[in-house]
Formats: C-alpha cells, structure tokens, sequence
C-alpha cells in the first residue's frame, strides 16, 4: 500500500524535472538562435571591416602593392586603427607582427607601448623586435627608456641593438626639447624602474626632473657636483640614484636628486686624471648590489679614455671592490642586466660579464 501510494507522486516529480529541462534547453535554442540573427542582421561596423581588410594585407612578407597601400591607409586612418593592429601583434604570422608594429610606431599611438614593450622583450623574431624598438623611439615613450637600454645592450640581434640605440637617442632629443636643456648639456639621463613616468635628465651640474613621463619639468639647481656620466635609479625605490661624477666618482641621492654624496670608499681615483665612471647597472633582484664600468681619460693635444675595469658593491654603494670581469683593454661604456645575467657592451660586441646569483 505505502509502495502505490508513493508512485504517482514520484511520477509527477519526474515529470517537472522533465518539463523544468526541456524548458530550460528551450530557453538556451532561443538565445543562441537569437544570436545567431543579430550576428547576421546586424553587421560589424564598415569601418572596421576595411581595418580588418588593410591588417589582412600586413600578412604578406613582400612589399606588394596591396602591402603597400594597406600600410598607407592604416597610418592615415591613425587611432581607430589601433586597437586591431595591437591584436596583429599577437599574430602567429611573424610578417604580421611586424608589418604592425612598423604601422604603429607611423602611427605613434602611446596605447600601444606596453604591448610593443612586450613585443621587443620576448618576440623570438628580431625583425619584430627590431620593428617595436623603432616604434617605441617614435612614440618617444619614456616608460620604455629601460626596455630599450637593456635591448640595446643585451639583444642578441645587433639590428635590434642599433634601433634601440636609435630610439633612445630620439627620445634623448625630445627630453631635451621638453626641459628646455640644450641636448649637449646632457651627461646622463635614466627613467623610474618603479614609476614609469618618472624621468632624471642630469645636464651640467644641474638635475631635470619630470613625474609625468616627459610633459613638465622641474630644476633642481646646481645640486650636482660637477658633470655626469653615467646615472641609476634603484628599481626598487624611484627616489634613490647613483650617478658617475667626472673626476669625482660615484655619488648618490635618497631624496630624488635634492641632494648628494659621495659613496666612493674602495674606489681609487687618478690623481692629476680625469677619472670617468662610463655605466652603472644595478642588480633587478637585489638593490643593493650594483656594478660600474670606469676609465680615465688622459692625454694634452689628443686626449683618449683608458679603460680600469669593473667594480661591485654588495652594500648599496657603501664599499667597492674591483673584479676581473671586464679586463682593461675593453671600453664598457653601458651595463645591464637580463635574466640574472650582467652585459656590457663595448664598441659593438656584447660582453657577458659576471652571473651575480
């Protein structure tokens, strides 16, 4: 008796679920049927689909009159055109890639720096990484000043290491148009690891300072104790810097450049020379370890740099030591680092110098 009297009940639960599914799988025909014709009765913008036409041409690895013309229209059409070429970038056409990003940087759109900052660290194709390092100097992108020194410096390439050199130079001219600092005056310039839009520009004894990627300056006067050669910022915190001071050695700041002093204990300096510190790297992973490249410049009627070599500090300047990496003979004038790896580059070769960890 229990047993009849609880089927009907089971039945009709059955029954709801059933009606409740076949309801639900209705509803889903619905949306996507729905979907399906708006898809069709409402086509994408005809702008977009000519956008798409030109990007479509960037695929081409020749210089064809159709490659040609798309490239013309892109850089004409400007910022609407963006948006598709950043996703070009990312195209598994090598051709693609960098047919975009030589548009992008006719263009000069700042919203495609940080995906050509990404395109010039890690595209396996140097024509590509070639192509964002020329986009990014014409973009005069200050958050890519350090994107650019390290690929001037450590990319295997030497065509990506002259455009980023290229790039850096320009963006050097346009800092120095900004500030109103005749460029050659400048010693040394170098961008906020920590804070993109942070820039030191060092010319003569005096420190330009710009906390909006280049727009307005501020002098801090005369803090600099004489001319410089070669300028850091401490990835880590954008109000520390250490700078090569000619004939004086390495000073430092903790207070974004109000205010200076000497950190040279180790460091012997020439006397009677003009001592030069040519490049300062300091170590991404730990802040407290930096390197300097340093030479002397000697000599009456032709005066020539004599390179001394490398030297470390394991204690944020405190203390120096000098290393056998970078023998005498090599010039170095920049350093950096890539993947825990310390570069320096003298003339046109890439030196590896020493593995920090």
């Amino acid at each position: 008796m229990q047993t009849s009297f609880l089927f009907p009940i089971v039945s009709k639960i059955k029954q709801r679920r059933y009606m409740i599914t076949a309801a639900a799988i209705g509803a889903l025909v619905l949306v996507v049927a729905l979907a399906v014709f708006n898809a069709t009765a409402t086509p994408r913008d005809p702008r977009e689909l000519q956008i798409a036409s030109w990007i479509g041409e960037l695929n081409n690895d020749k210089l064809t009159t159709a490659r040609q013309d798309a490239q013309r229209n892109l850089e004409a059409l400007g910022e609407p055109a963006v948006p598709q070429l950043l996703v070009a970038l990312r195209s598994a056409n090598p051709a693609q890639r960098r047919n975009a990003a030589d548009v992008l940087g006719y263009i000069a759109s700042p919203q495609a720096t940080e995906a050509l900052r990404g395109v010039l660290q890690q595209d396996a194709v140097p024509a590509v990484r070639r192509n964002a390092a020329w986009a990014l100097g014409e973009i005069h992108a200050t958050s890519a000043i350090n994107d650019l020194q390290q690929a001037a410096i450590t990319d295997r390439s030497a065509m990506v290491r002259g455009a980023a050199a290229d790039s850096l130079a320009r963006i050097r001219t346009v800092l120095a148009q900004a500030a109103t600092v005749n460029e050659q005056y400048i010693g040394a310039y170098a961008s906020a690891p920590s804070q993109a839009n942070l820039v030191y520009v060092a010319a003569k004894r005096d420190l330009n300072v710009s906390m909006d990627g280049g727009k307005t300056w501020q002098t801090l006067a005369s803090v600099l104790p004489s001319q410089v050669s070669a300028l850091a910022v401490n990835p880590n915190n954008a109000q520390e810097l250490y700078a090569g001071v000619e004939a004086m050695g390495i000073y430092k700041s903790v207070d974004g450049g109000a205010t200076w002093s000497a950190v040279n204990s180790g460091i012997a300096l020439t006397p009677g020379a003009r001592d030069s510190i040519s490049a300062i790297a300091i170590d991404p992973e730990n802040a407290n370890v930096l390197y300097i490249a340093r030479g002397v410049w000697l000599g009456t009627g032709r005066v020539d740099f004599y390179p001394v070599g490398l030297m470390v500090s394991h204690d944020a300047g405190k203390t120096w030591q000098a290393l056998s990496a970078g023998s005498s003979d090599e010039a170095i004038a920049k350093l950096a680092f890539r993947d825990g790896q310390l570069y320096g580059l003298a003339g046109n070769r890439v030196l590896t110098l020493v593995t920090p960890r």
